[in-house]
């Protein structure tokens, strides 16, 4: 069947930043099939009229820990392997609850991918996942089943083993030679050996497949100095950077950019519970954009509920930040960073129908989310109630 979504305001975020006036959305077969202004309109179409609301590309938050974290009840928490600091072989789509209530709550927020897995205790805690917030099973809503692995810096692993196992890491120079061990023992394995490991699943393959470019390294990292030992190890191996957190990031900028590293910014609205988090500032975003450096902004869910991910970005704006290049760091952006923007992050033809209907403009102070598409089908709708009225 072929859906048209017709009068609407679309906000495509393709690489011109198109916002189509009185435009109409075509989907079929959980695609986008066309996006356009009078469009010729077929008799055998369901056609909707949006009446000038406003349509976005679904949102996107690259770290999350959205259907493995316990949240109401800690004994429950799936998202970190307290046994070992060392975990490489702890893989996110084992441990995704995906009737989870943090799957409803994205949805509400217009958030339809995610990334998703290990929290920071570990120096190294096991592999990322990305997918859909809508679908029947798990193996439906995969896009990238391996998306990195990931690790930690800082007070975490610090505080998580040193003080509360009382066994290493204690300190800095122990995290950063424990995420070293997997690289360093991988790189000295012989083709046929790489090749057994990688066949056999053993604790080395996730370090080959970071070491061939296959997923990057995504690591904590808040300080400054965290920052730099991440780029460090990073240049040493030779292999492709994720800077989670990234909180010191603006205080060195141009060392940022020099290493290529990706940086997904975040989260900016929690109080400085680790000393490590004290010049977290939600003006970071505007300095990365002043410098030239991609960058995504996230929630790190649950700690910024992800329902939550559109005001993280119009914090960004208040301080500074370009209103479109906020947008874009939820959308396209985040999607190019992850190696997923062939399928998602802007409203363009042959992309997933993945899509969400505004009340106003998403940083309206007003802005609610009506409804949310995943591959064509809706997720959510508002419910009837009394809400702000269009100034």
């Amino acid at each position: 069947m072929l859906h048209i979504f017709k009068n609407a305001t679309i906000y495509t975020m393709d690489e011109k930043n198109t916002i189509l006036e009185h435009a109409d959305l075509w989907i079929k077969n959980e695609k986008i099939i066309k996006v356009g202004v009078n469009t010729d309109i077929p008799e055998e179409a369901q056609v909707r009229d949006l009446d000038g609301l406003l349509i976005t590309p679904g949102l996107i938050d690259i770290h999350t820990h959205v259907g493995i974290w316990g949240e109401i009840n800690e004994r429950v928490n799936d998202a970190n392997e307290y046994s070992e600091p060392y975990t490489p072989m702890m893989s996110a789509v084992d441990g995704i609850d995906i009737h989870h209530f943090s799957f409803d709550l994205a949805r509400k927020g217009g958030v339809t991918t995610v990334q998703t897995g290990a929290g920071s205790a570990n120096p190294i805690g096991g592999v990322w996942t990305i997918l859909k917030t809508g679908g029947d099973y798990l193996e439906e809503m995969l896009i990238t089943r391996k998306s990195g692995l990931k690790g930690a810096l800082g007070e975490n692993p610090k505080n998580t083993f040193g003080q509360n196992y009382h066994k290493k890491p204690y300190t800095r120079m122990s995290i950063a030679n424990i995420i070293r061990d997997g690289f360093e023992k991988a790189s000295q394995l012989t083709n046929e050996e790489k090749e057994e490991a990688l066949n056999n699943y053993s604790e080395l393959s996730p370090f080959i497949e970071v070491l061939d470019h296959k997923m990057p390294l995504h690591l904590h990292a808040h300080r400054a100095d965290d920052i730099a030992t991440a780029i460090r190890i990073a240049k040493e191996f030779n292999i492709q950077l994720s800077l989670e957190h990234c909180t010191e990031g603006h205080f060195m900028l141009e060392a940022i950019k020099k290493s290529g590293a990706k940086v997904t910014l975040g989260p900016f609205m929690l109080p400085s519970t680790k000393y490590e988090t004290r010049n977290s500032t939600p003006a970071a975003p505007r300095l990365f954009y002043e410098a030239g450096i991609p960058f995504a902004i996230m929630t790190d869910h649950p700690f910024i509920p992800i329902n939550y991910l559109v005001i993280c970005a119009a914090e960004a704006v208040k301080y500074g930040l370009d209103e479109t290049a906020a947008l874009r760091s939820i959308t396209i952006e985040a999607a190019k960073l992850t190696g997923i923007a062939h399928r998602v992050g802007s409203l363009e033809e042959q992309k997933d129908a993945d899509f969400v209907i505004w009340s106003h403009h998403p940083f309206h102070t007003c802005a609610n989310v009506l409804e949310t598409y995943v591959n064509g089908k809706n997720y959510y709708t508002k419910e009837t109630e009394k809400s702000c009225i269009q100034p």
